[in-house]
Parts: structure tokens; C-alpha cells; sequence
């Protein structure tokens, strides 16, 4: 086959569309996973869209035969960018939650990566998974998500070594805060299930999580642009990196978490503004 094919999860977000119509105009035959059918208009023309639940594996399953079907078993890369993302502090996050962080972030990637691995065999293909800076280091009120990434990129070496023989390339791109929606997404959700336990336990982190929205508010986003070049180019280069960074805040955090444990929270609670007193009770 001359045209190269890919599978990109989440191809209704701010990372996923941008990559979606990036690889797509570099000549790309490209499988769009989306989860509402009513997304599919968002896609270029000859974009194939595929409606992809990663906590349904009947979608999973179903996307994946469809790619068979039309590229004769080949798929050239698989790019795993769905994903959801969960704030708060460890003790108020309802544990379903939680299991619907793990379930998007991880076991759906690892369902996704199954279905579709015999063809990325066939083809000695790549697999990019999609993940965050934040799997080296956590914060407060970051537990679920880096919890998460943390756990794709402890996924993300195993199969990297375990395909290495087969000749399918694997590397996870880490990006620090990018312009996209899913933060506002994620402050919808969380009101929406409110927090676990009661008035004490959560009138105690009223300041935490208030600091920490003054944090994430301060913050300067980079441009989604920036990661999807890093995909772009564990794409196409003939040496992949088995990690990309990207932006100036993820390599700062980046360096962070080669501290000292104990040097690195206190400067972490430093930076944010958190000490005894923010904690209420």
C-alpha cells in the first residue's frame, strides 16, 4: 500500500481534529475515532469516521474490523488520543470517578491498542500513545489524571520493549497545558458529580482546590499545534523518540521531578500557595 494509514483517537478534541486534518493534508489515509456520530461533520472531506466508546468494546472491536476490511489487514500507525481528565483532591474524588479515569485513560488505550496490534504488526508500524507531563510528577488536586498518565506511560514502555523485536516502533508524547477545551470539560463533569464525603471533609479543601484554580488560571497554555508536530514526527521519523516532551512547561516540570522528594513539594506548595492554613476545618 503507498498511502500510509492511521488511527486517531478522540478525533473530535482540540489535539485529535488537529492531528486529524494535519496528517490528513500530508496525504494520509486517516480513521477518525469519534464518539458521537454527529461529530462526523467536523471531519475534512475523505476522513473515514469511525464512532469509538473506549469503555465499549464492541466499538473497539467493531472499528477495528472495519479498518481490515478496507486496507486488506494493515494499518500503518495508531494514534491514542482520547482521553478524559479528572481533578480533585484524592480524599473527595468519588471513586466512580476515578474507575472512569482509569477506564478512558488506560484500559481503553490498552483496548484500543489490542484490536488493532495484529495489523500494526503486519504493517511494522507505530503506536503513539497520547499522554501527559504530569506522569512525572503530580500536584495537588492532580491525582486522577497524573495517576493515569503515569499508568499509560508504564504501559506505553512495556509494549514499547515487548514490539521491539516485531518492528512496530512505540513512544508516548508528553505535553504540558495545551489550548484545548477538556479543562473546561473536566470542571463541567466535576460539578455535575460533586465530591464524596461530608460538609467537614469538604469545607477542609475549600482552599486547596480554590488555590489551585488561581493556579491553572495564571497559567499560559501552549498551542495544540506544538503537539501535534511531536506527533507528526513519532510518526515519520526514521528513530522515534520513545518520549516527546512538549512545551516549556512540561520540560520544566519535567526537570522538577528529578529533585529531591521533599525538595520538590515544598517548592511545589510554594509556587501554588498552600501551607497549613489554606486548609479549613
Amino acid at each position: 500500500m503507498s498511502t500510509r494509514t492511521v488511527l486517531i483517537t478522540g478525533a473530535a478534541g482540540g489535539v485529535g481534529g488537529a492531528a486529524v486534518r494535519r496528517l490528513a493534508g500530508l496525504g494520509w489515509d486517516v480513521y477518525a475515532g469519534i464518539r458521537r456520530p454527529s461529530d462526523a461533520g467536523r471531519l475534512p472531506a475523505g476522513v473515514h469516521a469511525l464512532t469509538i466508546d473506549l469503555i465499549d468494546e464492541e466499538t473497539v472491536e467493531a472499528a477495528a474490523k472495519e479498518i481490515a476490511a478496507r486496507t486488506g489487514g494493515r494499518l500503518d500507525a495508531l494514534v491514542n488520543n482520547a482521553g478524559v481528565i479528572v481533578e480533585g483532591p484524592v480524599e473527595l474524588v468519588p471513586l466512580e470517578d476515578w474507575r472512569r479515569q482509569f477506564d478512558v485513560n488506560v484500559v481503553g488505550q490498552i483496548a484500543m491498542a489490542q484490536a488493532v496490534l495484529p495489523m500494526l504488526r503486519a504493517a511494522r508500524g507505530r503506536v503513539v500513545n497520547v499522554g501527559a507531563v504530569s506522569s512525572r510528577m503530580s500536584g495537588p488536586a492532580f491525582g486522577p489524571i497524573a495517576a493515569s498518565k503515569a499508568a499509560l506511560a508504564s504501559v506505553t514502555e512495556a509494549l514499547r520493549v515487548e514490539m521491539r523485536p516485531l518492528g512496530v516502533k512505540v513512544c508516548v508524547i508528553e505535553p504540558g497545558l495545551l489550548d484545548t477545551e477538556i479543562f473546561d470539560k473536566s470542571g463541567a463533569s466535576r460539578r455535575a458529580t460533586g465530591w464524596r464525603g461530608d460538609a467537614d471533609a469538604q469545607r477542609l479543601y475549600e482552599g486547596v482546590t480554590a488555590k489551585m484554580g488561581e493556579f491553572n488560571a495564571r497559567a499560559k497554555p501552549g498551542p495544540v499545534d506544538s503537539a501535534v508536530k511531536a506527533i507528526v514526527r513519532a510518526l515519520t521519523a526514521r528513530r522515534p523518540k520513545a518520549r516527546y516532551l512538549v512545551g516549556r512547561d512540561a520540560r520544566m516540570m519535567a526537570t522538577l521531578a528529578r529533585l529531591p522528594d521533599h525538595t520538590r513539594d515544598r517548592l511545589l506548595l510554594r509556587t501554588v500557595g498552600i501551607n497549613a492554613a489554606t486548609y479549613g476545618g
